[in-house]
């Protein structure tokens, strides 16, 4: 590490020089946190109140001050304990200036062995922080994510992109695929807890081989992870009153918690699975999903606590947000619960912002008092991701006995969002059944019980049936609880005897054809582009191209994103001529 940074003239200073550097303010710190390597994919139990925490959080602030108005604050570590820094960066106020949460990015590297009843370890964190003046008008920052991509790969089977880009391959990018919050190095193992140079070189690409860097390499103090000093569950001799399961509750999750928590005291629920609104000003029927940052913590904190205090020993617990927020589920959760993995659902949302929201922190917790359950062996080989998802691939490579398989880790990569509105009820955000069978198959048995908060269109009590589990949702719109018991109905028994789900689709209405395919539009349009090596604007095409005209005026589609993609083809073959 020390000599790539040398070599592109970055600063490296151990942290007890801190306070030796010049005053020159910085376009970049990049934090290298310190760990015992051993820690890594441990369990751990740990607080703010640790020495290590401490220590990590003198740091922060010390580096904060450094930091130039509208420079990036980067803190590379284990998931085990980074949350306490980002906590630390957004509400640990020391100047005029805030920190903005911009990312917590996944870095995947060469698996690690399953230890300590947990899947098995494969990412690091990267926190990404904006110093700005004010959080309404933050100051403008820029990433290289125009011509900085990630190559394209093919399949393995039928040789084409293993992304399928359906009807509209023509669209793509030719540099490359945009890059998200989720990065793999998946060929590279880690030998100790210095930054990776394809780490570096990645942060360099994006902000720019001219910025003023600084990386601080901790050194005060080594995480060790650990489950030592966990609280005893203090087991209560009241009598407890018989839970009837398999219900879908028209009710305030927290309400029906606390009341619980008083009749059984000693925990209910082998599983809890929560998917709550992640404060986006989503379009919920009764819930307001744009609460101010601090409410929404304390609100989640509520059921959160009333979730735990509901498992029995040995239950699991699994929260699944952005990271924004799982900052704060961790660092609650952590105080009386022990953490086996983040792990991460790497599924690819709306674009936004400068890097592709992919990240959805699933959280998994188990309560102390018993062993926890982890039926690795039902899940541990999933299909490789040097294939393709294409139907037709599919059914050649099972009928040619093409099965390479890969083990499954804490990046989960191979279960996709529901993309098409006739494959989700009237929900804003609705889970795939495949990302509730794995959590219900991993961590729990046959005849458990499971929970969910946020029942929703009842997805979470539909898996559970479906895998002969018993279930109690809770769903405070007694539309959604509505949807969730009309879904459960359509569970039958097929010829024998198996459970089945009937699910229709649901109808999207009469859809207009359009005169002439889009495709037709874009292709046509790109090439008289490139062809021309100019970008044209629909009054320039009806003076110099009148049928090329007609055509792009009945273009059903966003003609500005179509602009935007003929600049990107006409850059990206001018660099290619360089090459």
């Amino acid at each position: 590490m020390k000599e790539f940074l040398e070599e592109n003239s970055i600063k490296l200073i151990d942290e007890k020089n801190i306070d030796s550097i010049e005053n020159e303010l910085n376009d970049c710190i990049i934090i290298n946190t310190s760990f015992d390597f051993k820690s890594f994919g441990k369990s751990s139990f740990t607080n703010e109140s640790d020495s290590y925490v401490k220590s990590l959080n003198d740091l922060i602030d010390n580096v904060k001050p450094k930091l130039k108005d509208g420079g990036l604050l980067f803190v590379y570590g284990l998931p085990n304990y980074l949350s306490f820094a980002g906590e630390r960066i957004s509400d640990n106020k020391i100047d005029d200036f805030i920190y903005l949460f911009k990312y917590f990015i996944s870095c995947e590297f060469k698996i690690n062995q399953k230890t300590d009843n947990n899947l098995p370890s494969s990412h690091m964190g990267l926190l990404m922080y904006l110093k700005s003046k004010t959080k309404k008008n933050p100051t403008p920052f820029n990433l290289n994510t125009k011509y900085t991509r990630i190559p394209y790969t093919m399949c393995l089977a039928c040789n084409q992109e293993t992304k399928d880009w359906g009807g509209k391959k023509h669209m793509r990018n030719p540099l490359g695929s945009a890059i998200s919050d989720v990065w793999s190095f998946n060929e590279y193992e880690l030998k100790n807890n210095d930054i990776p140079e394809l780490i570096f070189e990645r942060i360099l690409n994006l902000i720019g081989f001219d910025k003023n860097i600084l990386v601080v390499k901790q050194t005060k103090n080594t995480f060790k992870a650990g489950i030592k000093n966990v609280i005893p569950v203090q087991s209560n001799k009241i009598k407890e009153k018989p839970i009837e399961p398999n219900k879908v509750i028209n009710r305030s999750c927290i309400e029906y918690l606390n009341d619980l928590t008083k009749t059984n005291p000693n925990g209910s629920f082998d599983l809890a699975f929560a998917d709550p609104p992640y404060n986006l000003a989503k379009n919920y029927s009764t819930y307001q999903d744009d609460l101010e940052d601090q409410k929404y913590i304390d609100w989640c904190n509520e059921w959160l606590k009333g979730m735990a205090d509901n498992l029995k020993p040995g239950g699991t617990l699994l929260v699944l947000n952005i990271p924004k927020w799982s900052i704060y589920h961790f660092n609650f959760l952590s105080k009386t619960l022990i953490f086996r993995n983040w792990i991460v659902w790497d599924a690819l949302s709306t674009p936004s912002g400068k890097l592709l929201p992919a990240h959805y922190s699933l959280l998994y917790f188990t309560k102390p008092g018993a062993e926890n359950t982890l039926n690795y062996d039902i899940e541990k080989n999933i299909e490789s991701r040097n294939y393709c998802l294409r139907i037709p691939c599919v059914r050649n490579r099972k009928n040619n006995g093409l099965i390479e398989k890969e083990p499954l880790n804490d990046i989960w990569r191979d279960v996709h969002r529901i993309k098409h509105k006739k494959d989700r009820d009237q929900h804003p955000c609705q889970l795939p059944t495949k990302l509730l069978n794995r959590c219900i198959n991993l961590f729990s048995n046959e005849s458990d019980l499971t929970y969910d908060p946020f029942g929703g269109a009842g997805t979470t009590a539909i898996s559970s049936k479906l895998l002969k589990r018993d279930y109690i949702i809770t769903e405070l719109d007694p539309a959604y609880a509505i949807i969730s018991e009309n879904n459960l109905n359509k569970i039958k028994q097929d010829v024998l005897g198996n459970l089945v789900y009937g699910r229709e689709s649901v109808s999207k209405g009469t859809k207009q054809k359009d005169l002439i395919p889009k495709k037709i539009v874009e292709s046509s349009y790109i090439k008289f582009c490139l062809t021309n090596k100019k970008i044209y604007s629909l009054s320039e095409l009806e003076s110099i191209n009148p049928k090329l005209y007609v055509i792009v005026k009945l273009y059903n589609g966003d003609f500005k994103k179509l602009i935007a993609l003929a600049k990107r083809q006409m850059e990206a073959n001018e660099i290619s001529l360089f090459k």
